[in-house]
């Protein structure tokens, strides 16, 4: 894959200014402050507990944040201003937020009784309000894409892990969202699946997609990436491109955390 050149004179989509986060005398996020540019593919890593996925949970409001401001195309997350201070918004602003951000989780949290056609039509149809044929035709076109066309009748129980998270990511892509955020996409998979879903998500890539993913798939993130954040005890340590991460990330535990990551994984190739 050609890797964008980042243009800062891009249209900001997420920004986060400040960010801190708590979890009783715990601080989770300590004063986060990053850009993601419209198109651009950013991957997040760093070891387990260092606030990945509360960060990344934070950009359409599951997870609350305690200082600072998300912004997502400019407008704050969860919070407005009114009277001269901050409050936090209704949960109807932070639906309609949410409708332009696709979230694809660790678990693929499918609905069991659902068929995988049924399980992409349903935001469709409660969320967007599209009438059944609509709902019909935008979820089989999408699970096409996803290389689910003989799946669409068959419920959770019946696919694989891998095909589970494909529907997944279709539920979310269906949506037509203007941000695709992956939480550790691949975690839950068998490593024989762990291919698969890689190549669905480099395919949203390439379609120019603002991605955030949270993962330690590190030739994905060599790949597709366009900008690696490296973080680690709530705070983003390094910010670069993949080649420069690679290369040397430039600070000790970024280097002990890829040191121990190549050695002892591998990742199936993407083409």
């Amino acid at each position: 894959m050609n890797r964008k050149h980042v243009n800062h004179e891009r249209k900001p989509m997420v920004e986060f200014k400040n960010v801190s986060k708590r979890y009783g005398d715990h601080l989770v996020l300590d004063d986060v402050s990053a850009t993601v540019y419209e198109g651009e593919v950013v991957v997040i890593c760093g070891p387990s507990g260092s606030g990945k996925s509360t960060l990344l949970r934070a950009i359409n409001g599951l997870e609350t944040i305690d200082e600072g401001l998300i912004l997502v195309e400019g407008k704050a997350v969860g919070k407005r201003f009114e009277n001269g201070r901050w409050v936090p918004d209704t949960e109807a602003e932070l639906c309609k937020m949410r409708q332009q951000i696709g979230m694809v989780f660790q678990q693929f949290n499918l609905f069991p009784h659902m068929t995988a056609l049924e399980n992409v039509m349903e935001g469709l149809i409660s969320v967007k309000k599209m009438n059944d044929r609509e709902a019909l035709a935008v979820a089989r076109d999408t699970l096409e894409m996803m290389s689910l066309s003989d799946k669409t009748g068959s419920r959770p129980s019946k696919l694989s892990g891998g095909q589970q998270q494909r529907v997944a990511i279709a539920r979310a892509l269906a949506m037509r969202p203007k941000i695709m955020l992956f939480d550790e996409p691949t975690s839950a998979l068998d490593p024989e699946l762990v291919g698969e879903v890689l190549n669905v998500m480099l395919s949203i890539a390439r379609e120019g997609f603002t991605m955030i993913v949270v993962t330690h798939e590190m030739e994905f993130a060599r790949q597709v990436a366009d900008r690696i954040f490296f973080i680690d005890e709530g705070q983003i340590l390094v910010e670069s491109t993949p080649d420069e991460f690679f290369s040397d990330p430039g600070h000790k535990r970024a280097r002990e955390f890829l040191g121990r990551l190549l050695g002892l994984s591998e990742t199936p190739d993407i083409p």
